[in-house]
Protein backbone atom coordinates (compact mmCIF):
# COMPACT_ATOMS: atom_id res chain seq x y z
CA UNK A 1 0.00 0.00 0.00
CA UNK A 2 1.48 3.39 -1.30
CA UNK A 3 1.01 6.44 1.46
CA UNK A 4 1.93 9.90 1.51
CA UNK A 5 4.68 10.80 4.26
CA UNK A 6 4.87 14.15 5.26
CA UNK A 7 8.23 15.08 6.38
CA UNK A 8 7.89 18.66 7.54
CA UNK A 9 4.31 20.86 7.98
CA UNK A 10 4.27 24.30 8.71
CA UNK A 11 1.75 27.37 8.08
CA UNK A 12 3.04 30.45 6.35
CA UNK A 13 1.29 33.56 7.78
CA UNK A 14 2.42 35.76 4.84
CA UNK A 15 0.88 33.44 2.35
CA UNK A 16 -1.85 32.03 4.12
CA UNK A 17 -0.75 28.25 3.09
CA UNK A 18 0.22 24.93 5.41
CA UNK A 19 3.25 23.91 3.33
CA UNK A 20 4.79 20.51 3.52
CA UNK A 21 7.57 18.67 2.80
CA UNK A 22 6.28 14.97 1.92
CA UNK A 23 7.57 11.36 -0.01
CA UNK A 24 5.99 8.47 -0.86
CA UNK A 25 6.82 5.28 0.76
CA UNK A 26 7.25 3.40 -2.42
CA UNK A 27 9.58 5.75 -4.37
CA UNK A 28 13.14 5.20 -4.58
CA UNK A 29 15.22 7.03 -3.76
CA UNK A 30 13.41 9.45 -1.83
CA UNK A 31 13.21 12.69 -2.34
CA UNK A 32 10.61 15.27 -0.44
CA UNK A 33 8.18 17.40 -2.49
CA UNK A 34 6.75 20.66 -1.89
CA UNK A 35 3.22 20.84 -1.50
CA UNK A 36 1.28 24.45 -0.06
CA UNK A 37 -2.33 24.34 0.41
CA UNK A 38 -4.51 27.62 0.48
CA UNK A 39 -6.14 27.78 4.00
CA UNK A 40 -6.69 31.64 3.45
CA UNK A 41 -10.19 31.37 4.34
CA UNK A 42 -12.52 29.71 7.02
CA UNK A 43 -13.65 27.31 4.54
CA UNK A 44 -10.31 26.42 2.79
CA UNK A 45 -8.85 25.65 6.44
CA UNK A 46 -12.05 23.83 7.41
CA UNK A 47 -11.49 21.80 4.96
CA UNK A 48 -7.67 21.04 5.93
CA UNK A 49 -9.39 19.99 9.31
CA UNK A 50 -11.82 17.68 7.78
CA UNK A 51 -8.55 15.92 5.52
CA UNK A 52 -7.10 15.32 9.28
CA UNK A 53 -9.73 14.34 11.06
CA UNK A 54 -10.76 11.52 8.12
CA UNK A 55 -7.21 10.89 8.09
CA UNK A 56 -6.78 11.75 4.24
CA UNK A 57 -3.59 13.76 5.87
CA UNK A 58 -1.44 13.58 8.72
CA UNK A 59 -1.21 15.85 11.04
CA UNK A 60 1.94 15.04 13.71
CA UNK A 61 3.20 18.65 13.76
CA UNK A 62 0.31 19.49 15.73
CA UNK A 63 -1.15 16.17 16.93
CA UNK A 64 -1.71 17.85 20.20
CA UNK A 65 -3.97 20.09 18.96
CA UNK A 66 -6.00 17.79 16.77
CA UNK A 67 -6.40 15.43 19.60
CA UNK A 68 -7.67 18.47 22.11
CA UNK A 69 -9.88 19.83 18.99
CA UNK A 70 -11.41 16.11 18.01
CA UNK A 71 -12.12 16.01 21.58
CA UNK A 72 -14.02 19.30 22.00
CA UNK A 73 -16.07 18.70 18.40
CA UNK A 74 -16.32 14.90 18.47
CA UNK A 75 -18.71 15.25 14.98
CA UNK A 76 -15.77 15.50 13.07
CA UNK A 77 -14.59 12.24 13.46
CA UNK A 78 -16.35 9.19 12.99
CA UNK A 79 -15.21 7.16 15.19
CA UNK A 80 -17.08 9.16 17.90
CA UNK A 81 -19.99 8.04 16.73
CA UNK A 82 -19.51 4.66 15.12
CA UNK A 83 -21.59 2.54 17.35
CA UNK A 84 -24.93 4.77 15.72
CA UNK A 85 -23.72 3.43 12.14
CA UNK A 86 -23.25 -0.40 13.40
CA UNK A 87 -26.00 -2.62 11.73
CA UNK A 88 -27.96 0.47 9.76
CA UNK A 89 -29.19 0.07 6.36
CA UNK A 90 -27.29 2.51 3.59
CA UNK A 91 -30.09 4.93 3.90
CA UNK A 92 -29.95 5.45 7.69
CA UNK A 93 -26.10 5.02 7.53
CA UNK A 94 -26.03 8.48 5.07
CA UNK A 95 -28.50 9.74 6.87
CA UNK A 96 -26.72 9.44 9.98
CA UNK A 97 -23.29 10.55 8.04
CA UNK A 98 -24.88 13.71 6.84
CA UNK A 99 -26.30 14.81 10.51
CA UNK A 100 -22.70 14.74 11.81
CA UNK A 101 -21.43 16.62 8.55
CA UNK A 102 -24.25 19.23 9.17
CA UNK A 103 -22.99 19.37 12.66
CA UNK A 104 -19.70 20.15 11.61
CA UNK A 105 -20.46 22.06 9.17
CA UNK A 106 -22.98 24.45 11.51
CA UNK A 107 -19.98 25.30 13.35
CA UNK A 108 -17.51 25.68 11.23
CA UNK A 109 -16.25 29.64 12.07
CA UNK A 110 -16.29 28.20 16.01
CA UNK A 111 -13.71 25.27 15.10
CA UNK A 112 -11.51 27.26 12.55
CA UNK A 113 -11.20 29.52 15.80
CA UNK A 114 -10.57 26.96 17.84
CA UNK A 115 -8.14 25.56 15.73
CA UNK A 116 -5.77 28.77 15.04
CA UNK A 117 -6.00 29.28 18.64
CA UNK A 118 -4.40 25.88 19.70
CA UNK A 119 -1.76 26.04 16.77
CA UNK A 120 -0.94 30.24 17.55
CA UNK A 121 -2.67 31.16 13.86
CA UNK A 122 -3.61 34.30 13.24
Amino acid sequence: MSYQIITKMAYNASTRHIETWQHSNNVWPRTDHFYAMDVGTDEKMFQFIKFIAERSWQGRKWRRQFEILFKEYPALRRESYENELRGKTWEEYCAIRRKYEELAESKRGEIVARFKQLVKIK
